[in-house]
């Protein structure tokens, strides 16, 4: 169910057993990628150390395996957009007039093409009213462990401010253990952040 957390041990190993067979690495043999492969009935439990990070039929191609590792991660990548999403619900105080995005579905597409890491979610004027200043903001996730980049300005007509200046490196790229404290962790950032939107935009 998509409801259920998702797994951060096994995020991190069926990333770094796609990264083991994949661009520079496509020729390593599987043994230097750390991969392990025990045979049972009709298939084939495929680890990477201690971790399973997949299941495959007796016969397979490295083609197949790569992408058998895609479609697991990206079953994960959507748990986490869940749960992140849900905290933001229940926490962000948006600014008046803003949306929050989350770019699940073009991220998706990049990580089945090219094994992108990345999920953007962004808050960008709704266009419900003209604003007098507008928020940009976006939240650059990482899919292979609960961390991020955040980016905050605000714009009216004499100019841009950084919402995050002056904040801490730890603010702008949290870590956390999942990643519903990291999206409580960024709400708390951003609520601050946009509390001082009045001062920031008499400092502009």
């Amino acid at each position: 169910m998509l409801q259920t957390a998702p797994n951060i041990a096994y995020l991190k190993a069926a990333w770094a057993a796609f990264a083991g067979i994949s661009g520079a690495n496509a020729k390593q043999s599987y043994e230097a990628a750390g991969l392990s492969f025990t045979r049972i009935n009709h298939s084939t439990l495929v680890r990477k150390n201690d971790v399973q990070v997949s299941t495959m039929p007796i016969h397979y191609t490295r083609h197949e395996l790569r992408v058998g590792f895609l479609g697991r991660i990206e079953n994960e990548v959507r748990k986490a957009a869940f749960e992140m999403d849900a905290v933001f619900y229940r926490d962000l105080e948006l600014p008046e007039g803003h949306r929050l995005v989350i770019e699940l579905e073009e991220c998706l597409r990049l990580l089945r093409r090219r094994g992108n890491r990345t999920l953007s979610i962004l808050i960008e004027p709704d266009g419900s009213a003209p604003l007098d200043a507008a928020v940009q903001v976006e939240m650059r996730v990482f899919l292979d462990a609960p961390r991020a980049c955040v980016f905050a300005c605000a714009a009216d007509a004499s100019g841009q401010v950084d919402l995050l200046d002056g904040a801490s490196k730890r603010a702008r790229m949290p870590r956390a253990s999942g990643y519903a404290e990291l999206a409580q962790q960024i709400s708390a950032t951003l609520n601050e952040a946009f509390a001082s939107l009045p001062r920031a935009q008499m400092a502009a």
